[in-house]
């Protein structure tokens, strides 16, 4: 199997002999753990799949411990590790044992990583809140029209009748059935975003339409 491709289930190797090689990393200022790692991210720069294999089921779960830790999310911690792997994997002639040890080299990697998988999250709940506030002011305008409740109706049908069918189809989901955005992905198979934006342009339109209609 490709080393840099599959999930972290995916991996079969087959047992890797410690034997010394010409790779090995010698002195005293190493420790054996140290000198080991060293060893395999050695081979790992060389193209060995055998030793890029052995490095990730030593050194796997303890820098699995670190990103579920990172993250409190196991999907995300996973898909984390599987990155950094991967980079370990491309940047492993990168490795200068007279800067770090290779498990703080490796560690550094993945809290990189981390970190970027965290500021994502933080822009996207940004921007989450952003648009359901928008959306809730949205609904109150709509709400907040003075007509009379069976002619709201009927200018809110014949509104929604006019819209594309995929967001006529989401806005009556959410706001007539009561769904939440993730059952209407879900129920419809579409990206959250997606349904999401239908949302969005269909009240801007109903907004619209009640506008017009007052005026």
């Amino acid at each position: 199997m490709n080393a840099t491709t599959g999930s972290r289930n995916d991996w079969r190797v087959e047992p890797v002999e410690h034997q010394t090689t010409q790779s090995d990393v010698s002195g005293d200022s190493l420790s054996l753990e140290a000198r080991e790692d060293a060893r395999l991210l050695a081979r790992v720069a060389e193209g060995d799949q055998n030793g890029f294999a052995a490095l990730y089921r030593r050194r796997g779960g303890l820098i699995y411990s670190l990103l579920i830790r990172m993250l409190v999310n196991e999907m995300e911690a996973q898909e984390v590790m599987q990155d950094a792997f991967v980079q370990i994997w491309r940047r492993a002639h990168q490795f200068d044992p007279g800067r770090s040890s290779p498990i703080a080299w490796m560690i550094m990697i993945s809290r990189g990583l981390a970190m970027d998988r965290l500021r994502a999250r933080s822009r996207r709940d940004v921007g989450h809140a952003a648009y359901e506030r928008e959306i809730a002011s949205l609904e109150l305008e709509i709400k907040g029209t003075h007509i009379e409740r069976e002619e709201l109706a009927d200018v809110c049908a014949s509104a929604l009748n006019r819209l594309p069918d995929e967001q006529s189809h989401a806005v009556q989901l959410a706001f007539i059935r009561g769904w939440t955005h993730e059952e209407i992905a879900h129920a419809t198979g579409e990206p959250l975003g997606t349904v999401k934006a239908r949302i969005r342009r269909g009240l801007l339109a109903l907004r619209k339409t009640l506008k017009d209609y007052h005026a």
